[in-house]
């Protein structure tokens, strides 16, 4: 995942709304949204390359996301996926204090990533490599945005979606088909693979021939313990080719 917005207790309705594009390759084989064979407790999009996901939700309303960090690049001796950081906390039980320690205790095996935990209770966060901010640290209350550019220099499409979602919140409870909306805005010209460059752009939504975005994902977790997760799939050309909705009572 490339882009993803959680506002924390920056709603009375929902305590937690997690709201994220996944850009990727469009090649890359991947299943879409379910509640999982080898988790049946965990929903979310399957990674078909190494099994790992980029966003998933369980029943006991834990959840992670990942986006990548350039900073660290894949190469020799990061053997371990990325994507298996989302699977190992929501099929697990660690508290996300303690998985994120053993997170650290081998990160180096990992490339650059940046890295949400948590629940409707608490979030935290971890980049690796660090930069000159704290490469862990609890999310507080409001709308934080995190995605593949640096804290120093975010991306315009960061700012972007971080004030469209606050002033949504702010302004009264939006929709679901609202919400995924401030997702798909997007600019006007194609991106290229590997065009970091452009996929700084100013709107989230990206459109190329071999890279782009593939999903959107809503979760929204309300103050009477319910959950909707929300994921729509998209081609090359930004067309919807799909959609899973489903709602569940937290356990």
């Amino acid at each position: 995942m490339c882009l993803v917005a959680v506002a924390w207790r920056a709603h009375p309705r929902y305590p937690l709304i997690i709201l994220g594009n996944r850009d990727e390759m469009h090649q890359r084989p991947t299943a879409a949204a379910t509640w999982w064979a080898d988790h049946p407790q965990v929903l979310g999009g399957r990674d078909l390359v190494a099994g790992g996901s980029w966003l998933a939700v369980s029943r006991s309303g834990r959840f992670a996301v990942v986006t990548n960090n350039p900073r660290r690049r894949p190469g020799p001796g990061r053997d371990l996926s990325r994507g298996q950081l989302v699977a190992g906390f929501v099929a697990g039980q660690q508290p996300s204090g303690r998985f994120l320690d053993a997170v650290q205790v081998e990160e180096a095996r990992y490339a650059g990533f940046r890295l949400l935990v948590g629940t409707r209770v608490q979030v935290r966060g971890l980049v690796c490599p660090p930069s000159r901010l704290p490469g862990r640290w609890t999310l507080g209350a409001g709308v934080t945005v995190v995605s593949n550019s640096s804290w120093q220099q975010p991306w315009p499409k960061v700012r972007h979606l971080e004030q469209a979602l606050a002033d949504a919140l702010a302004a009264a409870t939006p929709t679901a088909g609202q919400l995924l909306a401030l997702l798909e805005q997007r600019d006007p010209l194609p991106v290229a693979a590997g065009d970091d460059t452009s996929m700084a752009g100013r709107l989230p939504f990206i459109v190329g021939d071999e890279f782009g975005t593939r999903a959107s994902t809503l979760i929204t977790m309300d103050a009477g313990g319910n959950c909707s997760f929300i994921e729509r799939r998209f081609d090359a050309q930004g067309g919807l080719q799909g959609e899973t909705t489903m709602d569940f009572a937290l356990e």
